[in-house]
């Protein structure tokens, strides 16, 4: 960051906040920092309600085939509701979604990419990580049986690097545990130093002196002689011989304090990991779409309409009636129910004629959608992990949108897929804006800063890119609510209207997380099988 730039009083947006998080935390820091602003997580449930009853043939029309849709549509399914889901594209899962070989996404204006990456090759350019407290997404992967494995969310050998830093560590490449560690030190040292001089006498009694001391010399690696940092084998090693006779360990040098405040780099990371981006978190082995098939798989045949493009929403006291366009064929049809759940993105909604009142369609215009960029790039070697010893993980450049997100699975084995975008807001949008050759060209000029010479050496020419904001069907990542739109509006999509029911993570305190789109639903299907069963 420019020296003006801190040091001078700015006025930002939110927007402008949320790009700059980005860049020096990735996504874990802008869903914190949501998640500050009241819009965030609050994961409780951890089982669908216990919904008393049966139902006697009770018709229900769910409009999409995302995560929340078919979960309102199997659970429901089990309570002998008779359950039809409309799905605009030729495949469920919404958001959930994995780019491998053939798989395809279209945009808006019609254009449409395939992604050729080589088989056991995939990409998650949707949903890609779970936290262990996501309790309702892991209640389907127990009942399903989708067998899941350890996603490395941080990884201290991965790489930072930051050319606006300021003073002599600008530009320098260091691992993250180098960092660390020196963080950790030198301010172990004069909070140890501070306790022996008696600056915390008014707060502390000798005894708790004396355990505060033994934790920070244990925290920081300090000489307990004199309570001083001078580095430790832990941030990294110079020399490293397994048979040496005596001292195989030889530690790297610490970097000066004064220049390693200097660079800021040592605010990217913190302490403790947050409850939802711990170091390690879970993904379904072979692509998080597994979640999404194991779904299709067990609602059986013919509860999914697919390519039907809803036209309207219609309703009146006796029930529901939606027209919609068949994108195959591009006949008209009509589908008819007693009730209806809407999962479809709000952006999208609001544009649909509908039978809705005037309030709630002005809860349905209120938010804005998220614009997220990703894209990948397939590599004939796993240089990262043969020359780098980095096995998951990231590194950063700091430079809003790129990233290098190294895959958490496939160790070990020759080729391997990296994540070299991942963007919001304005850097979303300018990516967007790139050909795919163009984005290509962009993160391996970047990415060689962080691994030289080997992302243009072992770039094997296959790579896949998704703008969600320019994507049919979804137009933008998640949603997203100012502080007093959620308290004013989303009160009014939780309760039914009419008919019709709202499900999805907009109506969560999860936006943009998996469970979100599966805890509403349940939410909501508990409220319709009450006014069914008053019927």
């Amino acid at each position: 960051m420019a020296k003006d730039n801190l040091h001078q009083p700015q006025s930002v947006s939110k927007r402008q906040f949320l790009e700059a998080a980005a860049a020096i935390g990735g996504a874990s820091a802008v869903l914190t920092a949501l998640d500050g602003w009241g819009i965030g997580f609050a994961s409780a449930a951890e089982a669908p309600p216990n919904l008393m009853g049966r139902s006697n043939g009770t018709k229900v029309l769910i409009l999409g085939g995302g995560l929340s849709g078919m979960t309102a549509a199997y659970e429901l399914g089990l309570r002998g509701y008779d359950c039809q889901i409309l799905e605009a594209r030729s495949f469920a899962g919404g958001r959930c979604q994995s780019s491998r070989a053939g798989s395809t996404t279209t945009e808006i204006d019609g254009s449409t990419r395939t992604c050729d990456f080589d088989e056991g090759q995939y990409f998650n350019h949707g949903a890609w990580r779970l936290p262990s407290y996501h309790h309702a997404v892991f209640h389907y992967v127990r009942k399903f049986g989708i067998p899941m494995e350890i996603m490395v969310q941080e990884n201290d050998l991965g790489y930072i690097q930051n050319d606006n830093a300021e003073g002599p560590l600008a530009g320098r490449r260091f691992r993250k545990r180098e960092i660390k560690a020196d963080m950790r030190g030198y301010t172990a040292e004069l909070l140890a130093k501070l306790t022996d001089q008696g600056a915390l006498d008014e707060q502390l009694n000798n005894q708790s002196k004396e355990q505060l001391t033994d934790y920070l010399v244990r925290e920081g690696f300090l000489e307990f002689r004199d309570l001083s940092y001078k580095g430790t084998h832990h941030r990294g090693l110079a020399s490293f011989d397994v048979m040496a006779a005596m001292d195989p360990n030889t530690p790297t040098n610490p970097l000066a304090f004064k220049e390693l405040l200097q660079s800021g780099l040592g605010n990217s990371f913190q302490g403790v990991t947050t409850i939802d981006h711990p170091h390690s978190m879970y993904q379904p082995v072979g692509g998080m779409d597994q979640i999404a098939r194991a779904f299709e798989q067990n609602l059986g045949d013919n509860v999914i309409t697919y390519n039907a493009e809803v036209q309207e929403l219609k309703q009146d006291g006796n029930g529901v009636t939606v027209p919609y366009r068949d994108t195959v064929t591009g006949e008209t049809r009509v589908a008819k129910a007693d009730y209806c759940i809407t999962t479809l993105p709000l952006s999208i909604l609001r544009r649909l004629p509908a039978d809705l009142s005037d309030r709630c369609k002005e809860a349905i215009a209120a938010p804005s959608l998220s614009t997220v960029g990703k894209l990948a790039l397939q590599m004939n070697r796993r240089f990262w992990e043969e020359d780098d010893d980095i096995y998951g993980g990231s590194s950063t450049l700091g430079i809003p949108g790129h990233t290098v997100i190294y895959p958490s699975y496939g160790y070990f084995g020759k080729k391997g897929v990296i994540q070299s975008a991942y963007a919001f807001g304005g850097a979303a949008n300018t990516l967007g804006e790139l050909s795919l050759d163009k984005q290509v060209e962009q993160a391996i000029e970047r990415s060689e800063r962080i691994h030289p010479g080997q992302f243009r050496k072992h770039y094997d020419g296959k790579a896949f890119s998704i703008a969600w904001h320019r994507t049919r069907y979804n137009e933008g990542g998640w949603t997203t609510w100012s502080p007093s739109d959620r308290q004013n509006h989303v009160p009014v999509l939780r309760e039914p209207q009419g008919r019709v029911y709202f499900s999805g993570d907009y109506i969560s305190a999860l936006a943009g997380w998996q469970v979100g789109a599966i805890e509403s639903a349940w939410t909501q299907i508990e409220k319709l099988h009450a006014s069914a069963n008053q019927g």
